[in-house]
């Protein structure tokens, strides 16, 4: 159909589509007015222009994002999609992964006004973003080891959808080194956990090195007193699992003596500042999950399903925390108004993982008592997947094509149509049965008897998939909101997740390969540290280690021997440290000697 629109009434809609952009907040609605009317309808905002034109042909119900995304594509962008805070300061963080958990995390970020760059260990993840990156050149800063480097920046555009909806920028590091060199001394790990000990092992060197420079220099200026633990840089773990945080401090307690070593220095000497086993210059805050759910649609987006409204976390190495602290903590998590982040320097933050994570992430964190204990139990999603792919294996391992009849030879064999062996696609939380679902609630109930044992606070089942998903943990007996009844009673781990398909309609799809990381990641790097707690409390994880059973005896494979992170720490032998060498681990982030 032939457009119609006279001319005149063309611009004055043209002009009005352009001056509603201009003014409004893809995450939040219309912003406060920021440019004058004339910057607004520059000739040279074709990117505008072209919005508009797409808008009066294909209508409102074509996804605007999309024609933002393709035309910026062709052209540099330039529509602001995220507004910074005016209270909050913008902060550089690096984000180890490139997969849908560090694009969302990247995405939120960006939202709240900060700077993401994201390395690919491999490079896979960000080859797409690579080839429409334009090039910035930016300078690190200058050290008491080295010049000032000036290096060249890729950036590029990734477009997130769902929850945050944006198109946001995003640099590009291209090694471990210019992503530890080039952010704010804020790092982000969203890795499978299976990736961890590699990642962290390349990771370590440099943020040693950087560490190391930056205190000598500090110490030269006189910025550090004696004696005083100063902090250089915080290191995020997103969702922590098989305590990688203690398998990282210990890495970077080690490198910094091989760094001595080289540098021909001993701790011992008085020159060298903070130089004790036990101070690296680093925090590192474990998560509980992640922040956000996200499936990466391609190579420069992401859908961003939700934003978690609560998850649980503790930073190592630190003081056991107060009932006080977490009591203020989680009022200001509860009513959305964090007090200290906005106020706080750079140094302060990097010292304080609540106050750091709300002012990179918002208010959604909850400390819990038992520090590294209590984090490595608050990750439900080993226990809940092992109930998913035990109920629905047969939807993830195809069954292979089968032979020909022996009596087909030659040409009818030729002739013969091949078997359809795929399998069908299956929606993970609408297939959450009332058995599996009570399988799940069983987990459940043997992780809160260990962690009960260990004295640790931790979430139960149902909290986690009330904050990470929006559904409601109660519902009216008869089931219907608008009944006079007022008796409320607890829904089940199924109802929930039935919920979540059929009314918050947040349910992906599972699993669609037996290489899944339900099973090669959360198997060995989840289920098994829980099933070595309860031995070290004498409460078995039983249905827990049955699993795993099971599951090895369904690959063929024994993923009880399979994780790095717990046999690079000695934890997979039969001498154990103590429970209470757990406990001063679970604050100091690393087991002691002796």
């Amino acid at each position: 159909m032939a457009m119609t629109t006279p001319p005149l009434q063309f611009l004055v809609l043209q002009t009005t589509i352009l001056l509603l952009l201009s003014q409004w907040d893809f995450s939040h609605g219309f912003a406060a007015p920021s440019q004058s009317w004339k910057s607004v309808l520059q000739p040279t905002s074709s990117t505008h222009w072209r919005l508009c034109q797409d808008i009066l042909i294909h209508g409102l119900r074509r996804d605007y994002r999309t024609i933002i995304m393709h035309n910026s594509q062709h052209e540099p962008p330039a529509l602001a999609l995220s507004s910074q805070p005016s209270s909050q300061p913008s902060l550089r963080v690096g984000i180890i992964g490139a997969g849908s958990i560090a694009f969302g995390t990247a995405s939120l970020a960006a939202s709240l006004g900060h700077d993401p760059m994201i390395w690919s260990p491999s490079g896979a993840g960000t080859s797409e973003l690579l080839k429409c990156a334009t090039t910035t050149t930016t300078s690190s800063p200058p050290t008491s080891a080295s010049e000032q480097i000036t290096d060249s920046i890729m950036s590029s555009q990734i477009q997130s959808t769902g929850a945050l909806a944006q198109i946001f920028n995003v640099r590009i590091a291209r090694s471990p080194k210019e992503l530890v060199q080039h952010n704010d001394n804020i790092l982000v790990v969203a890795l499978p956990v299976n990736g961890y000990k590699r990642v962290m092992e390349e990771l370590a060197p440099h943020v040693v090195e950087l560490i190391m420079e930056q205190q000598q220099k500090q110490h030269q200026q006189q910025a550090i007193d004696d004696g005083h633990d100063d902090v250089l840089m915080h290191i995020i773990i997103s969702s922590h699992a098989s305590l990688g945080a203690v398998y990282f401090m210990q890495l970077l307690r080690e490198e910094k003596q091989h760094y001595l070593q080289r540098k021909g220095q001993s701790q011992n000497q008085k020159e060298q500042p903070n130089l004790n086993d036990d101070d690296v210059g680093v925090r590192i805050t474990a998560w509980g999950t992640t922040v956000i759910t996200a499936r990466k649609t391609s190579g420069t987006s992401v859908n961003v399903l939700t934003v978690r409204q609560y998850v649980d976390f503790c930073t190592v190495p630190s003081v056991p925390e107060s009932a006080q602290q977490c009591h203020q903590e989680d009022e200001e998590t509860t009513t959305l108004q964090p007090t200290m982040s906005s106020s706080m320097s750079r140094q302060e933050l990097l010292a304080d993982g609540y106050n750091l994570c709300t002012a990179l992430f918002g208010p959604h964190f909850k400390r819990r008592k038992g520090g590294l204990l209590a984090i490595s139990l608050s990750n439900l999603n080993p226990q809940n997947h092992l109930g998913i792919v035990l109920g629905n294996m047969s939807r993830m391992d195809p069954p292979p094509p089968p032979p020909p009849p022996p009596s087909k030879v030659g040409n009818e064999m030729m002739n013969e149509q091949t078997p359809d062996t795929t399998i069908e696609p299956w929606y993970q939380a609408k297939n959450v049965t009332p058995n599996i679902g009570r399988l799940m609630e069983a987990l459940d109930r043997e992780r809160l008897d260990i962690a009960k044992a260990l004295d640790i606070d931790v979430r139960t089942i149902y909290e986690h998939f009330s904050w990470s998903f929006h559904v409601p943990m109660m519902r009216k007996d008869n089931g219907y909101e608008s009944s006079s009844s007022t008796e409320m009673r607890p829904l089940t781990v199924s109802e929930m997740n039935q919920q979540m398909h059929h009314h918050v309609h947040n349910d992906v799809l599972g699993p669609s390969s037996p290489d899944s990381r339900y099973v090669l990641e959360d198997v060995p790097y989840g289920l098994v540290l829980t099933v070595i707690f309860g031995r070290l409390v004498n409460r078995p994880a039983t249905l827990h280690e049955s699993g795993i059973r099971i599951i090895s005896a369904m690959y063929g494979r024994d993923f009880m021997e399979e994780n790095e992170l717990l046999q690079g720490l000695g934890l997979l032998e039969d001498d154990v440290p103590s429970l209470e060498k757990w406990r001063e681990m679970a604050y100091s982030g690393c087991f002691r000697d002796g």
